[in-house]
């Protein structure tokens, strides 16, 4: 059996190139914070499709939803914030991660 956890609390940001994405993706939006819900406080984290992201950004993440990926970090302090940097079609959104600064 999983071990419990107690509750957390998050805050979803979101970069302008990501908002952009999903002013036109709302169903993908939808997707995206039901996964993060599941990953943070569902009862089976392990269903979501995450990896980290190699090389120099190892602190990125992305979530695969269908065909779209979105890639995420995580700032932690009194609450997690989940800073949601890009998303879009699978390969463009890595093509892009090498532009971030």
């Amino acid at each position: 059996m999983g071990e419990k956890r107690g509750p957390v609390s998050y805050e979803i940001q979101y970069t302008k190139a990501a908002e952009k994405f999903f002013k036109d993706h709302e169903d993908v939006r939808k997707e995206y914070k039901d996964a993060i819900n599941e990953l943070l406080v569902g009862e089976h984290p392990e269903s979501v499709d995450i990896k980290r992201i190699k090389g120099k950004r190892n602190n990125y993440y992305r979530i695969k939803l269908g065909g779209y990926r979105v890639i995420y970090t995580l700032i932690n302090d009194k609450i997690i914030v989940v800073c949601t940097i890009l998303a879009g079609p699978r390969g463009d959104v890595y093509k892009k991660t090498n532009g971030l600064k």
